[in-house]
């Protein structure tokens, strides 16, 4: 579950609150809600989102029933998960700094285990290769803040992905700080990700009569990833984005943006 009391976002909130009540501004609450400023962005948008991610996992828990008497985290060696994910999202500016957003969109993934030279000649296989699919919902909500030619922003998401098959469904959340500067129509920015995701497969080896059960859970290896990021406003209204993300977890992100 998300933490809404991120130091990241207590920051944020203060310039916020700071900038939008005090001196540029000098707006209420309601005023902002009522009284959209044409400089502001376009209050609504529909997004189609695209995209693509390759991590490490390391080992949360593993149980396997074999005959003999061994540590079964021995058996294990690199772990990498891929996903691939197309979708709808929707948000809404609720205030000048405040944006909620939802999304829908379905789900491929690809989760190999490679075993050890032990494990294979014990078990006869030499990865646990786990495919699936699904469909994910999440929700989120940015805070931002900016001025004529900079902008910083916290993004908070929690997603849900349901999943088919031999793998549970997956929780995840992430925490999105940014930091931008702008220039007419681009927009370029840095930033990092904070990833937390739970997975866990089940199934068995049939080791020619041999019926051997397995219960493993994974998490992501590295919490923290980099970000690069690139927006071409071609009107007030259509909006391209690409983001990509550099470490232990790399990723690919593209929108297509419609606002109104």
């Amino acid at each position: 579950m998300m933490k809404p009391k991120h130091p990241l976002f207590r920051v944020l909130v203060a310039v916020c609150l700071i900038g939008f009540s005090g001196g540029a501004g000098a707006q209420t609450f309601s005023e902002m809600l009522t009284e959209w400023d044409p400089a502001w962005p376009q209050r609504t948008g529909l997004t189609v989102v695209g995209y693509s991610q390759e991590q490490n996992y390391a080992l949360d828990n593993f149980t396997i029933d074999l005959p003999i008497e061994v540590d079964p985290t021995l058996l294990l060696s690199e772990i990498e998960n891929e996903v691939s994910q197309w979708g709808t999202k929707a948000d809404f500016w609720i205030l000048p700094f405040l944006n909620v957003h939802a999304m829908v969109g379905v789900v491929d993934g690809q989760t190999g285990v490679a075993l050890t030279p032990a494990a294979i000649e014990l078990i006869g296989t030499d990865q646990i290769t786990v495919n699936y699919d699904g469909t994910v919902y999440a929700g989120g909500t940015t805070l931002a803040y900016g001025q004529d030619w900079w902008f910083l922003s916290v993004t908070g998401i929690y997603a849900y992905t349901d999943v088919k098959g031999e793998i549970e469904s997956i929780p995840s959340w992430m925490i999105m700080p940014k930091f931008g500067v702008r220039r007419e129509a681009v927009e370029v920015w840095c930033g990092a990700t904070y990833q937390r995701v739970a997975e866990r497969q089940s199934g068995v080896f049939d080791l020619d009569g041999l019926v051997l059960n397995y219960d493993i859970e994974l998490e992501a290896k590295e919490g923290w990833n980099t970000q690069l990021g690139f927006r071409y406003r071609f009107s007030d209204n259509v909006l391209l984005t690409l983001e990509a993300g550099f470490g232990n977890r790399e990723s690919l992100t593209g929108h297509l943006e419609w606002r109104f």
